[in-house]
């Protein structure tokens, strides 16, 4: 299944929910999924939401979109429900810290 996001009004704030097959076949597809998310600019969070497969592609596209949002002095949260085996798996390559709920706020440095 080609990956997807829904934009999802919630109580605190705008979600990207994102589903489908997250690997480099898609790759065309996945790129569409973070155009969309980059001109939805009230984006408050991301939910990996079950996803059929996921690899590197998608990894890397979403730690591109969250170094960019940083950038822009946005917050993004990002949360997963990705099953018991492709998260050991991102565990044991230490992607799993990008599929945390995390703060991109850029951090001020005092002087």
């Amino acid at each position: 299944m080609k990956p997807m996001v829904n934009i999802i009004k919630t109580p605190s704030g705008i979600k990207g929910k994102i589903t489908g097959e997250l690997t480099r076949e898609h790759g065309a597809a996945l790129t569409a999924l973070f155009d969309k998310l980059r001109t939805k600019t009230d984006v408050t969070a991301i939910a990996i939401d079950q996803p059929t497969a996921i690899d590197l592609c998608f990894l890397q596209m979403l730690w591109a979109f969250l170094q960019e949002a940083h950038a822009e002095g946005r917050t993004i949260t990002v949360s997963s429900g990705l099953n018991e085996n492709d998260f050991k798996l991102l565990k044991l390559t230490g992607f799993d810290a990008l599929l945390q709920p995390q703060n991109t706020t850029p951090s001020h440095a005092t002087h």
